[in-house]
């Protein structure tokens, strides 16, 4: 068993390792994330590499999340939106072919096979993702002026988290686990490292590190944002993705950023 997570937990460590150095040495919050795109791509292609592409399925739905996250950089567009692309369809791509690989574990893209199963989905998603935006307004209006509404913009951008974000960075490190341990997830341990590695390494870029009043003070409040980050927001997506389904944590997750995007603007 050690064996099998060390697999998992050895390429977590390194991207942990780097984080650090980019978060609190060099202070750019910007290349965590890039940081945190490389490993997704990383374990994305070495995945592909082991087990090759899925099979027709696989591919057209890895391609239909692709072009929704291209729709959702209309107002944005540029060279790196199509390398972000690429990865989301191989993050895609590999997180099919694993659960083609290891279906009894695997997490359902959607659950059931009619018309009500993803309407009930979708109902999931967006109780949960109004609930979720209402606790993130809450946080953030202290600290953020109101933004000029603007729907369109909004609803279109929000697509673009609901998708890179969810799969490229938490359906494809659920996958990497699943295959690194061996196709089932068995014991706490297990068990533990997979709910891990669907919320830590995704929330780390989230969080910046302040010296301005001690390193001690610094760690003690990051520690405190990494624990808020994964009780109010990391939990809840996971928890969908796992009891459900990726299309419900989609639609949570995109409803939250919609929110966000329409009364505090649209980042640049």
């Amino acid at each position: 068993m050690a064996k099998k997570t060390s697999k998992v937990w050895i390429p977590f460590l390194i991207y942990a390792i780097v984080y650090f150095l980019i978060a609190v040495v060099l202070k750019r919050q910007d290349i965590a994330w890039l940081n945190l795109e490389l490993f997704s791509l990383v374990l994305s292609v070495s995945l592909l590499i082991k087990h090759h592409f899925p099979g027709k399925n696989g591919i057209i739905l890895s391609s239909f999340v692709t072009v929704i996250y291209l729709i959702s950089r209309i107002y944005t567009f540029n060279v790196f939106s199509l390398l972000h692309a690429a990865g989301l369809f191989l993050s895609a791509a590999a997180s099919c072919r694993v659960f083609e690989i290891y279906p009894e574990d695997s997490l359902k893209w959607i659950r059931g096979r009619n018309w009500k199963n993803a309407a009930l989905s979708l109902l999931i998603g967006t109780g949960t993702g109004l609930l979720l935006g209402f606790v993130n307004y809450l946080l953030m209006r202290g600290s953020n002026p109101r933004a000029e509404e603007d729907v369109l913009k909004a609803f279109i951008t929000s697509m673009d988290p609901a998708t890179m974000e969810e799969i490229s960075c938490r359906t494809v490190f659920y996958a990497f686990c699943l295959a690194g341990i061996g196709g089932k997830l068995t014991g706490k341990f297990q068990k533990f490292t997979g709910w891990f590695m669907m919320t830590v390494p995704h929330i780390l870029p989230h969080i910046s590190a302040d010296f301005s009043h001690g390193i001690l003070s610094m760690l003690l409040s990051w520690l405190i944002m990494l624990i808020l980050y994964v009780l109010i927001f990391g939990i809840a997506f996971v928890f969908l993705q796992k009891k459900r389904d990726i299309v419900s944590a989609m639609t949570a997750h995109g409803i939250v950023d919609f929110i966000r995007f329409m009364l505090f603007g649209v980042p640049h």
